[in-house]
């Protein structure tokens, strides 16, 4: 359990991602300008609103599923150095890069 901090912190950022992405997800958010996938594309029409909100918010749950994982997993290993741990802290911020990069390429192909 010395591993707690690093876990709850990578263990909540995951259970947020996943929960602001699940109504995009099920496409629940006409739209606008506040609230999904910010990129030109999905302005263009309705049917790429959703369409890109969809395919985002199925990247990012994949992602920030995987930043779960991590988190719980923190909890049985051995207890970290301040380096490790610092890493760790800002390793999940990273963890979203791709799902946005992913959801820019596919954007692209529309």
């Amino acid at each position: 359990m010395e591993n707690l901090g690093v876990s709850l912190i990578s263990i909540s950022l995951s259970l947020i991602m996943i929960g602001i992405n699940i109504p995009l997800l099920i496409g629940k958010i006409k739209m606008n300008e506040h609230y999904g996938m910010r990129l030109g594309k999905a302005f263009e029409s309705d049917e790429n609103w959703y369409v890109i909100n969809r395919y985002g918010a199925k990247r990012f749950i994949f992602w920030s599923a995987l930043i779960l994982i991590s988190g719980i997993s923190y909890l049985f290993l051995p207890p970290f150095s301040e380096v490790t741990e610092t890493i760790l802290l800002f390793a999940p911020c990273f963890l979203l890069l791709p799902p946005i990069f992913e959801t820019y390429l596919f954007t692209r192909k529309l």
